[in-house]
């Protein structure tokens, strides 16, 4: 299956957004319980402070998470500094499930790619803005809607940022941790129609025992639904 038809098939799919792009972590996540993961390349990582290099300097390790784990692979491909189409080329030779990226860093050639596509957008989008990517070759839509990432509560306004985007786009939308989400708070989301949670290092921490924990949390909260 590919990563959109598990979104669309599963009540609510867990998705870890790893802190370093090692085989342990990878490991971690999915005896947790995560139904996918997500890599990064060419960003300096907010969250969690760190800076990961190309998707070439990276494709060993990149090889071996994709080869190890029986789910979808996910990939950064970059921010203001992005990926050749060279590289994006190697990123579907390496087999990666899908790319995510803010709409105002993708290049338009990546449309092209037979991967799935998971862009992040922002709250300076409005109604219109979102509409319109029901036009677009793009698959997931990430509802990165808060100012920034910290390590906060969220509150009803959040939710109601989250809906919106639920209520004026038919593809699955899926919520990233920019805050602190906890794991019996999933129910809302699911509630409102979000189809995903990305849980990364705001909740997972950077530890490697703490990803498998935290996440086998969420996959519990999960299972209740």
């Amino acid at each position: 299956m590919t990563f959109d038809d598990i979104l669309k098939s599963n009540k609510m799919t867990l998705i870890v957004s790893l802190p370093k792009n090692t085989v342990e972590f990878a490991e971690a996540a999915v005896k947790g319980g995560a139904n996918a993961l997500k890599v990064h390349a060419n960003v300096h990582h907010q969250a969690s402070g760190n800076d990961f290099g190309s998707i070439y300097e990276q494709k060993e390790v990149f090889e071996e998470i994709i080869s190890n784990f029986n789910v979808p692979v996910g990939l950064v491909p970059g921010a203001e500094k992005c990926a050749s189409r060279e590289e994006i080329k190697l990123a579907e030779e390496l087999k990666f499930s899908f790319l995510s990226m803010f709409a105002h860093y993708l290049p338009l050639y990546m449309l092209d790619t037979n991967l799935n596509k998971m862009v992040a957008v922002d709250e300076t989008y409005d109604i219109t803005h979102l509409r319109v990517l029901e036009k677009i070759n793009i698959d997931v839509i990430e509802a990165d809607v808060l100012p920034d990432d910290r390590k906060e509560k969220i509150h009803l306004s959040d939710l109601m940022r989250y809906g919106r985007l639920v209520e004026n786009i038919k593809k699955p939308v899926v919520v990233p941790t920019q805050r602190v989400i906890e794991p019996d708070e999933v129910k809302y989301l699911y509630d409102l129609g979000v189809k995903g949670i990305m849980i990364g290092a705001i909740v997972t921490g950077s530890e490697i025992d703490d990803v498998k924990s935290v996440t086998e949390k969420f996959r519990n909260e999960i299972d209740k639904l």
